[in-house]
């Protein structure tokens, strides 16, 4: 493999900008790697490989005429995109169906963000039915396949995403996550991504839109090949842009600015509620003995109260404003009868993961008091984690119960869903990182939470892991 489809993002940039490649040659060796593998894995469903040759010819003129010390931090970088975002000229079906011919005029603010720094967009990426599902497939674009086994899910929503930078052929990419649409894929696929804590990123161009009490458990971050790019990447997206109104600036603090004398870590490899396998249990066990090898104090504590993960996520998401029957229509509500029996006889366009997240989500919203004992929950655990974590301290966890699911088996361990979600609603940062690769070539990877605002502390930790461990390796053949 070309050892421009292993490097980091930040490498690429400095190599460009000494002038030792070419911001033309960097993208014709990732554009002939995703011609490759896509065919294979259906990742990419919105190409704009013209537009991004071109752009990459005006980088290079722009880098011929140009000091180093005024090119912006990403120059000439390619980059892939969710499809969930807005981004001009192309299309924004978010894998709805009803939405598959819809074009916007502008921007999201984290396309807009990317592009300041110089990035290249080579394309969007797949994501499941108005991205609310653990495996990346609609009636839009099909089904997306992981890279390592074609028979296996590469998660959601953010699925796309995770299998084009998995291969080689996106050296990194934007997600979002309101549950672990950021953290499945990056587990499945075995590359680091970090969902930030909520509130630091402006969801300005995102659909669906996060509005009213959810708006915080809503997140948008970055996902790539080498920790290297998180920080940096998390860095240009963060702050507040004047659209997204929940958007906070706390700052940026570099993960180097940690002293590793000061951390200190905790972890639990189940949540007493959903089982978790041989491998990520290994995965979570692995991580903590390494990191105490390395002279950290390191603890094992599993919350008390956190066996109830999965409902405190849905008693946050029940606070929804906008019911998931008007999403399925883009803002006009479907017949849930008409379109369940549609599916039965076969011509629907509406998957099955979607009518039943729309099923269950009335009944849900009716148990207004259960739901409030249970966020009340969520605020004790948060205060209770914080106090414990302090501003050095993480907890390591599973992200869901297993590695990479066959397609259609992740109904069997749905109780996994609770390890991330209950992450977005107490909004804390995590940061996914690959540990080891199992017996079937699988990866296996583990979540680092951190205390809100301190997403340099789990970036730092992260590095760390990538050391020790080698992060992400590219799969040898795929398919």
């Amino acid at each position: 493999m070309n050892e421009l489809l292993t490097m980091s993002a930040v490498d690429i940039a400095k190599k460009i900008k000494n002038r030792e490649i070419s911001p033309v040659e960097v993208m014709e060796v990732h554009l002939a790697r995703m011609e490759e593998v896509n065919p294979k894995i259906n990742a990419v469903v919105v190409p704009r490989f013209d537009e991004a040759r071109k752009e990459a010819k005006e980088a290079e003129k722009l880098l011929a005429k140009t000091k180093k010390p005024k090119l912006p931090p990403f120059f000439g970088v390619p980059c892939t995109i969710k499809d969930t975002y807005a981004m001009a000229g192309l299309p924004w079906a978010g894998g709805l169906w009803k939405r598959r011919g819809l074009i916007p005029d502008f921007d999201a603010t984290v396309v807009e963000r990317v592009r300041q720094a110089g990035a290249i967009i080579m394309g969007k990426t797949n994501v499941p039915e108005a991205a609310m599902w653990v495996e990346s497939y609609n009636h839009v674009y099909g089904r997306t396949k992981n890279p390592y086994d074609l028979s296996r899910g590469v998660g959601g929503s953010s699925g796309g995403e995770g299998a084009i930078i998995a291969s080689g052929a996106s050296p990194f990419g934007i997600g979002s996550d309101v549950g672990g649409s950021i953290r499945y894929p990056a587990a499945f696929n075995g590359i680091p991504a970090h969902k930030p804590t909520g509130g630091r990123v402006s969801g300005y161009g995102h659909w669906p839109e996060a509005k009213g009490p959810i708006a915080r458990y809503n997140t948008y971050g970055p996902m790539a090949r080498r920790v290297a790019d998180l920080a940096p990447l998390l860095k240009l997206l963060q702050g507040p842009d004047g659209k997204d109104p929940i958007v906070e600036d706390h700052g940026f603090i570099s993960p180097a600015k940690v002293r590793k004398k000061d951390l200190k870590v905790f972890y639990f490899e189940s949540n007493g509620m959903a089982r978790v396998n041989a491998d990520v249990r290994r995965a979570v066990d692995m991580c903590a003995g390494a990191l105490h090898a390395q002279g950290l104090p390191v603890e094992y504590w599993r919350p008390r109260g956190i066996k109830r993960s999965l409902e405190i996520w849905q008693a946050g998401m029940s606070r929804n404003p906008h019911p998931f029957v008007n999403i399925l229509g883009d803002g006009e509500a479907v017949s849930l009868m008409e379109e369940t029996v549609n599916f039965l006889l076969r011509r629907g366009k509406i998957t099955l993961p979607a009518l039943a997240v729309a099923l269950i989500e009335r009944p849900g919203q009716l148990l207004s008091g259960r739901n409030r004992k249970l966020l009340a929950l969520a605020d004790d655990l948060r205060q209770r984690i914080e106090e414990r974590l302090g501003d050095n301290g993480v907890l390591i966890c599973p992200v869901f119960s297993t590695p990479a699911p066959r397609h259609g088996f992740v109904w069997a361990d749905l109780l996994g869903i609770g390890y991330s979600g209950l992450i977005n609603i107490m909004g804390f940062p995590s940061t996914v990182m690959p540990v080891y690769y199992n017996k079937k070539g699988l990866p296996v990877s583990v979540q680092i939470v951190a205390g809100r605002w301190n997403d340099h502390v789990s970036l730092c930790v992260a590095a760390i892991v990538e050391k020790i461990f080698g992060g992400w390796k590219p799969p040898e053949h795929v398919g």
